[in-house]
């Protein structure tokens, strides 16, 4: 028996047994169906924000990203094609 077991095999009469596992699951899932209904409200009365964000224009951003996303790609592509290359002549 290694450590870990042996460990794990003293401790085990110090856990806590939960007599009512059913029932807290239960009571989870109502918490949960209460959370969501909220959630869900929220968003059927949320307030109309496009006056407010009409004016921002985000697409220079948007191609910005893309490049970096791009040039990182590139970079990695090429390092693999290195490494294989590298490898093939050892």
């Amino acid at each position: 028996m290694n450590a870990r077991k042996f460990e794990v095999a003293q401790a085990r009469p110090f856990v806590a047994k939960i007599p009512n596992a059913p029932k807290i699951r239960q009571g989870f899932m109502r918490f949960s169906v209460a959370g969501m209904s909220m959630v869900m409200a929220a968003a059927a009365n949320a307030a109309d924000w496009s006056t407010v964000t009409g004016g921002l224009d985000f697409s220079g951003e948007i191609t910005g990203v893309i490049a970096v996303v791009g040039v990182l790609a590139g970079f990695y592509v090429v390092r693999k094609g290195a490494r294989l290359l590298l490898s093939m002549i050892k």
